[in-house]
């Protein structure tokens, strides 16, 4: 075929090219990417034999490289073998093949990728900027006398003393969780607190209820190494200490047992008599870095550390003037940039890119990412201004437990603009010290707590040319980290959506609450009319209270506040930046008169995953289910997977997307999206082999990790190549999969038991009092590891590992069985998570010891009427195991329950998106523990696996879909049902539908793969397509009778199978037990 052919006339075409998993990447990193595409056909049965990659400088060029006509169906993970590809370079390629019948395609159209900046000498020149540090007065802080009017609220509320920052001082804490008021007084030297007296002040005169009710005045005398603490007048404590002879005051809380406080004044007075400090909050504006203004007082709560001094700065501004060289035409420009904290950057009054949250959360210890941005239609002839916008975002704002400052303390930014010139010149622009910088209109900003954004702060005009920024100072220079830079390798964080409010209600005066009728992750957009100076206070919530306002207890110690300070009388728009949160109630308070339905909205925020695939059914409730594992995906993949999204949490849990990834896989293209996370898994790796619990990891939080969580670094990379059919993302991660397996190998004994490896993590968790042994878990996952292991050798050509693996993975299988499966099938301790991994990973291999274990688990389950027990690790397997043991009809009985607890209960009671616990919300309207009960967690929606499977009939036999399953498995109350996926050769879909025994199925299979079709019947006989019998249709072959259908093997193309009500149907017997 010409080469000149039409694409839209030739009957074997290519498309849907991608490099590393996208299309026409913009910034990757790599200098031997990965190439796929897909093929199209009019004709059945179609498939690839060769192919040929051309690689270029330009359109329709080969000049880079060529692989010539390579003899192969491959159409995935194709490896490029030219040079290395340089920095900072746009390179087209295009793919023809060949079919068959030996007929070549056209040229596909051409694609692109371009490579960002490639290593550490690309960055030459750009240094890591910021704000200069505010002069420190810390010299004036030596003795002084603080006095501080204050009410304890709660619990405890702390004092900070001689604090350099927030991990060195001394912290004084009244505390009334005890029998009698103490007075704990602590020191704290690098973030580790000491107590160092305790002081009851019972003897004084005071109780727990007295110290609660009303305000208190409270003095220290700082002189020396003595400080005197004075309460309402009476002397309580002197000590005696030279740890500290300098630093500020503060106020500090902690969230784990509802500490709070309020400050309605705090004064300080050096020792020369000179003022320190002195507010009364009456302002609004708050001096200190943490707690929120709230009538003419400091609120503070969670977990808070609210330090004076020059910290409590609003987040920075940086501009840089530049001009373009003089009688010369921008053929393009790219800004390559990163952060320490967040960044969004501006040129001529106008935002560079459309992600949001850059440069993404990594272990930053370990590798930053870096962005490529196309700015060519950004920039002016002449005079141009480069401006960026820095926050504090996962490097020093609050990460997982609401602990800040975990990575550094002060936002950078470092970038290089290049600017070429039709005569092939080259211009560029980095950030140094001629930049300048000042305070921004972000007065705070951070991930949990929400933004605080000043208009009257904001610089007019700031990043365009001619602004005057005399006053500004110039930039100052960090610690290069540019070592650490790697270009962004996955689709960022993007605005998805808008939604639109609803509903409004005042459950109290003044107080205006929007529900959008979704739970989300992003952030509200709003029209707000206001007077100069007037503050909008903007909260959120994913349920209500039975009084109509907001639910925040599950918030933990996270703010989830916005607030807006208008500069001018006038109508804005609002739209928070460097913040995010998860909810679907807005709650609006300040505003003289209620916004519009049509002025409130919610910003939907996600990383910007590929949507590929959907399933439909007859029955509404599963539909909505459906959903609400889709909207728990989208809010938490967020840069990493996340296991909520709007508490002080939002952490890489290992063990909940090792659970969920084979769902997230039908949903969406996760292949770049987890590769980029799995590298840092692998960083994050133990030198025995283990993993931490949450990844990335902050400092102290959930290092220890355990069954089924740390299994990741084996489930994850295996799910994604059977899912894409890639081993690029086995080559990436083998080795420390590896040393991971023996990890595990090492804490089983000879008997090959696992008894569970740590103890962080115990039992099947959240389960609901139904608790599995250890060691079978540890022993269930150790064979299911061993499986893998050997697959992945296999396929990676490791055949001696291989061989082990397989050969261990049988040996404890057979231990499994001899030590936790009784003669009769009893599995120890009878839970209903025993017997799902035991079913559902094939770990007893004798049929009659398999028929007597299902006899036992449905017994189990009558317990209950068929309502699951199970917690993360055992429900996703609950609804496989019974399809194994051929009750599709108790799987789908436990599906479509709608009492308590089920998948259905969560739907009927209002959920949008998964709840984290069975028990997120009772039957009575109650509230489950307030201490972990998010509304947005996709752990238990790991049930769309089975459904996909059986509803939507679509599983992949060989990786990447290169054989399918189409294996619809029509029950219940069901009588439709339809699933599509965008496979990585194209589109796979089947729709079925049953009416009286008649069964039709429709199916589609994408070019260059073949699917086994099983079409519900008794009889082979039976079955048509097309309206003839199958068996003569073109196309179509019989392949075997099995568990109530016949299978046939398809090519490509789209098929009409039909069985009617007289030939036969599935009729009402289950399937057989299927055993590996």
């Amino acid at each position: 075929m010409s080469s000149a052919a039409s694409v839209s006339d030739a009957p074997f075409t290519v498309k849907a090219l991608t490099a590393n998993g996208r299309v026409n990447p913009l910034g990757i990193g790599d200098e031997d990417p990965v190439f796929g595409w897909q093929s199209a056909s009019a004709r059945r049965a179609t498939s690839q034999k060769a192919y040929e990659i051309q690689v270029g400088r330009r359109p329709g060029s080969a000049d880079v490289w060529s692989s010539g006509k390579v003899v192969s169906g491959r159409q995935v993970g194709v490896r490029y073998e030219g040079p290395g590809l340089e920095a900072g370079t746009r390179y087209f390629w295009r793919v023809r093949a060949w079919d068959g019948k030996g007929a070549a395609s056209p040229w596909s159209a051409t694609a692109y990728l371009e490579t960002g900046l490639l290593n550490s000498g690309d960055w030459d020149g750009a240094q890591w900027i910021t704000r200069p540090a505010a002069p420190s007065d810390l010299d004036k802080w030596t003795d002084y006398t603080a006095t501080v009017d204050f009410k304890l609220d709660s619990a405890a509320f702390g004092m900070f003393l001689r604090a350099s920052d927030a991990s060195n001082g001394y912290m004084w804490q009244f505390n009334v969780t005890g029998p009698t008021p103490m007075l704990r007084l602590h020191k704290q030297v690098k973030g580790t607190y000491t107590v160092v007296q305790q002081v009851d002040l019972a003897p004084y005169g005071f109780t727990n209820a007295g110290l609660l009710d009303g305000r208190h005045t409270v003095r220290y005398d700082v002189a020396g190494t003595t400080i005197r603490t004075t309460l309402d007048g009476k002397p309580v404590s002197t000590l005696t200490d030279s740890t500290f002879t300098k630093g500020y005051i503060g106020f500090r809380t902690h969230a784990c047992c509802g500490e709070r406080g309020t400050v309605y004044d705090a004064v300080v007075t050096g020792a020369d008599g000179s003022t320190l400090l002195d507010t009364d909050f009456a302002s609004g504006r708050n001096p200190f870095t943490g707690g929120d203004i709230t009538d003419s007082a400091l609120v503070v709560s969670g977990t808070t550390d609210a330090l004076y001094g020059p910290t409590a700065r609003p987040q920075p501004l940086l501009r840089k003037d530049f001009a373009t060289e003089p009688g010369k035409k921008v053929a393009s420009a790219r800004v390559y940039a990163s952060a320490l904290g967040l960044y969004e950057l501006e040129i001529n009054g106008k935002r560079v890119g459309d992600q949001v949250l850059a440069p993404g959360w990594t272990n930053y210890h370990k590798r930053i990412q870096s962005q490529t941005y196309d700015v060519t239609k950004l920039l002016d002839g002449g005079d141009n201004v480069l401006g960026a916008s820095l926050a504090e975002g996962w490097w020093a704002g609050k990460v997982g437990l609401g602990w800040s400052r975990q990575y550094g303390d002060t936002p950078a930014l470092v970038a290089k603009m290049r600017i070429t010139y039709t005569d092939g010149s080259v211009q560029w622009i980095a950030t140094d010290g001629s930049w300048k910088s000042a305070d921004g209109p972000y007065a705070k900003a951070d991930l949990q707590d929400g933004e605080t954004y000043d208009a009257r702060l904001e610089p007019s005009g700031w990043s365009r040319p001619g602004f005057d920024d005399a006053k500004w100072e110039p930039a100052a220079s960090l610690t290069s980290r540019t070592a650490l830079l790697v270009p962004q390798s996955d689709e960022p964080v993007r605005r998805t959506q808008v939604l639109q409010a609803k509903k409004m209600t005042e459950p109290t005066a003044g107080i205006y609450v929007y529900d959008l009728g979704q739970n989300m992750v992003g952030v509200s957009r709003l029209n707000l009319t206001g007077s100069a100076g007037q503050t909008v206070k903007i909260r959120y919530a994913e349920v209500l209270n039975k009084n109509g306002t907001l639910y925040t207890d599950n918030f933990r110690s996270a703010k989830v506040t916005d607030r807006y300070t208008f500069a001018e009388t006038g109508t804005v728009t609002y739209e928070p930046t460097f913040t995010q949160h998860g909810f679907r109630y807005i709650e609006i308070t300040g505003v003289t008169e209620p916004p519009a339905l049509s002025d409130v909205k919610g910003v939907v925020w996600g990383s910007d995953l590929p949507a590929t695939g959907t399933l439909k059914t007859s029955d509404g409730m599963l539909n909505r289910l459906v959903s609400n594992i889709s909207w728990s995906q989208r809010g938490n993949f967020l840069s990493i997977p996340t296991d909520t999204p709007a508490r002080d949490e939002r952490l890489g849990w290992t063990g909940d997307i090792s659970l969920f990834a084979p769902t997230a896989n039908y949903l969406v293209d996760t292949r770049a999206f987890l590769s980029h996370w799995m590298a840092d898994v692998r960083n994050s790796q133990y030198a025995n082999g283990d993993l931490p619990a949450v990844v990335p990891t902050p400092q102290g939080q959930f290092g220890e990790s355990g069954v089924g969580w740390s299994d990741v670094m084996i489930t994850v990379p295996y799910s994604v190549w059977r899912s894409y059919g890639d081993t690029r993302i086995l080559r990436e991660n083998y080795p420390a999969m590896q040393k991971f397996f023996q990890f595990v190998r090492d804490s089983a004994g000879p008997d090959l038991l696992e008894p569970g490896r740590t103890t962080f993590f115990t039992n099947d968790w959240l389960h609901l009092d139904d608790p599995t042994e250890q060691g079978i878990l540890g022993t269930a996952y150790y064979a299911e590891n061993a499986r893998m292991m050997a697959e992945v050798a296999e396929a990676l050509g490791d055949e001696t590992a291989a061989s082990d693996y397989g050969k261990l993975s049988a040996d404890i299988r057979d231990a499994f069985t001899e030590a936790y499966v009784a003669s009769d099938g009893t599995v120890k301790r009878d839970s209903q998570t025993g017997y799902a991994l035991a079913l559902g990973m094939d770990l007893i291999s004798d049929p009659a010891l398999v028929e007597k274990a299902g006899s036992k688990f449905v017994a189990k389950l009558a317990l209950t009427d068929h309502h699951l027990r199970t917690g993360f690790i055992g429900t996703p397997l609950l609804l496989p195991a019974l399809s194994k043991i051929g009750r599709d009809d108790l799987a789908y009985k436990m599906l479509l329950h709608k009492d308590y607890p089920s998948w259905g209960y969560e739907v009927v009671s209002g959920a949008t998106t998964m709840w984290e616990r069975w028990n997120s919300i009772m039957p009575d309207g109650s509230f489950g523990p307030v201490d972990m009960n998010s509304f947005n967690h996709y752990a238990y929606g790991a049930v769309g696996d089975w459904m996909f499977q059986n509803i939507g009939g679509l599983s992949a036999i060989e990786p990447g879909y290169k054989r399918s399953r189409i294996a619809p498995a029509p029950g219940g109350n069901l009588t439709e049902g339809s699933g599509s996926l965008e496979t990585v050769y194209g589109r796979l879909s089947s729709q079925w539908s049953t009416d009286n025994g008649a069964v039709d199925l429709k199916v589609t299979v994408p070019v260059n793969t073949v699917a086994e079709v099983h079409v519900p019947t008794r009889t082979r006989s039976a079955v048509t397509e097309g309206g003839r019998p199958a068996d003569a249709a073109k196309g179509v072959r019989f392949l075997r009778m099995e568990d109530g259908a016949a299978v046939f093997e398809v090519g490509s193309g789209s098929y009409s199978f039909g069985v009617g009500p007289v030939l036969g149907g599935p009729g009402e017997t289950g399937r057989t037990a299927v055993t590996r």
